[in-house]
């Protein structure tokens, strides 16, 4: 059995000889950015990675923050040969297996890799096997029939004799037949007199009684139409406030848009982005920084807000308001990032590969953070 296992270094020489003192049993990968591995982990998910504390670019306790995100199943261990309890808190509260710090960490650095493996293994194990039980419980194996017994039929020859005449006549079952035969006959239907009908076509003259008498086709008209409800005043519709959410939704005004357009300039110039939109639910720009005059934005951000649509009802089914989906493409010549933002927004990055190319792990915390400042500068004031 191979384990998988992607290491995460720049210069520390314990980490890099690990292939080597882990034998054959073990396949490593090591890569030198926390940005390459996290693009490895989404492809092939590996049984465990280890990280180095200190990466430049993204430090190992951002890669273990970013790692759950992304619904990669695996098991992260943190390394420092230094003492680090602040950063050991961090790592405890971001469920890191083992944060390894201090001059002892290599030492207990193979064992605790190796549990790190036996115990993704396990848990695999263990999930593929309740969904299997889950699976049986759900759709019990239907019971075979019970064949029925088939008994051996006799067969022989009898003679029977012609009936004599009248016989069919006299039968007993013939009579009995004949005597509980009844013919059919519809109910009887009561259709209202002449007299009845032009009473209820005649409207009533005013020295007519109030109340008439019970039981008649006009005064149970008159009742059915006493007994209607009165319409119910429609509510009156409250002015809009500008700056405030009206209906539960969040708007862009021009008390707030210089700060939104604050926010996501400041996002363009730390990541490199040839474009940075804040659109509607229906893919309609509302803010937007750089440029993307030569891609067909009016077609494709319609498009991402079909796909959140999506996401945004399973958020509310599951009563998760501040959940955050993101959209990813990674092409040949772009990348493409979309967020969402308090269910309400879409914050679209485009990158142009020929300019800057993106970075996965910084664009997931510098979005978090910016969408935190979007959302602080939409909610109500």
């Amino acid at each position: 059995m191979t384990y998988r296992l992607i290491v995460v270094t720049a210069e520390n020489e314990t980490l890099r000889a690990l292939p080597a003192a882990l034998g054959d049993t073990v396949s490593v990968q090591i890569f030198d950015s926390a940005n390459d591995a996290l693009w490895e982990m989404r492809a092939n998910p590996p049984d465990a990675v280890v990280a180095d504390v200190d990466l430049p670019g993204m430090s190992g306790l951002e890669l273990a923050e970013i790692i759950p995100n992304f619904e990669i199943q695996t098991n992260v261990l943190l390394y420092s040969t230094d003492i680090n309890e602040s950063a050991r808190k961090q790592a405890e509260a971001l469920g890191v297996y083992q944060f390894l710090h201090g001059p002892g960490a290599a030492d207990h650095l193979h064992a605790a890799i190796q549990s790190a493996l036996h115990a993704a293994r396990e848990a695999a194990a263990t999930a593929a096997a309740t969904a299997a039980a889950t699976a049986a419980v759900a759709q019990p194996e239907p019971e075979p029939e019970p064949v029925p017994e088939v008994k051996p039929r006799r067969v022989g020859v009898r003679t029977v004799s012609a009936a004599p005449p009248g016989a069919r006549a006299s039968s007993p079952v013939a009579n009995e037949t004949k005597t509980e035969r009844h013919d059919f006959t519809p109910s009887r239907v009561v259709l209202p007199s002449a007299r009845e009908r032009e009473q209820a076509a005649t409207p009533p003259s005013p020295s007519a009684p109030a109340h008439p008498q019970r039981g008649g086709l006009a005064s149970r008209t008159k009742a059915a139409v006493e007994r209607r409800p009165e319409p119910k005043p429609e509510p009156k519709s409250m002015p809009d406030v500008p700056g405030r959410r009206n209906s539960g939704t969040m708007i862009v005004t021009a008390e707030n848009i210089n700060a939104v357009r604050k926010i996501m300039s400041q996002i363009a110039q730390e990541l490199g982005a040839q474009s940075v939109m804040l659109t509607d639910r229906a893919g309609m720009v509302l803010v937007d920084v750089g440029t993307a005059h030569n891609l067909p934005m009016m077609i494709v951000l319609p498009l991402l807000s079909t796909s959140f649509s999506t996401a945004g009802e399973v958020a509310r089914q599951l009563h998760e308001e501040d959940a955050l989906t993101v959209y990813i493409h990674d092409g040949l010549n772009y990348d493409l990032y979309c967020f969402d933002v308090v269910q309400r927004f879409l914050l679209v990055l485009v990158f142009n590969k020929k300019v800057a190319s993106s970075k996965i792990g910084a664009v997931w915390v510098n979005a978090k953070r910016a969408i935190r400042e979007l959302r602080d500068n939409l909610s109500d004031a």
